[in-house]
């Protein structure tokens, strides 16, 4: 008889145990899929800058002016309203060099794609106006506003 009565006790105890290792588990999950879905804000608009600092650095910048002076005059003109680039010129530039980067371009939370448009990087040029002497600034249109 007592061998029965152990069986029973560990019968007892596994009808116990096992839901309460599953609620656990279920628990478990469902915080690590809800961390998961965090914000990529940050994540995009460095992105976004870095695409912006190659565009202005490697194009715009040799592009613009065909002196110093010329350059200087030029860049100072934006020095309040700013160089602004969309995705689409950044997809676009150097033979789609940053193509993969921009498909990429999604709110993580609501899967909404960014606006090609309205996603920029604004270029601001500082004097004495070289090559790095810039403030740059990201618009971000992909619904991480409305998430608030």
């Amino acid at each position: 008889m007592e061998i029965k009565k152990d069986e029973k006790k560990s019968l007892d105890v596994k009808v116990v145990i096992i839901p309460i290792v599953v609620i656990v588990l279920a628990v478990i999950l469902g915080l690590f899929v809800s961390f998961g879905k965090k914000d990529n804000k940050k994540e995009l608009e460095k992105s976004l800058s870095e695409m912006g600092k190659s565009f202005y650095e490697n194009f715009y910048y040799e592009q613009i002016g065909s002196s110093a002076d010329e350059r200087t005059k030029l860049l100072s003109k934006f020095t309040t309203v700013g160089i602004k680039i969309d995705l689409e010129n950044l997809a676009r530039y150097n033979d789609g060099e940053f193509k993969d980067d921009i498909s990429e371009f999604k709110n993580k939370k609501t899967k909404k794609d960014c606006n090609k448009t309205n996603t920029r990087v604004v270029i601001y040029p500082k004097s004495p106006y070289g090559k790095t002497d810039y403030v740059v600034e990201t618009e971000l249109d992909c619904g991480f506003d409305k998430d608030k």
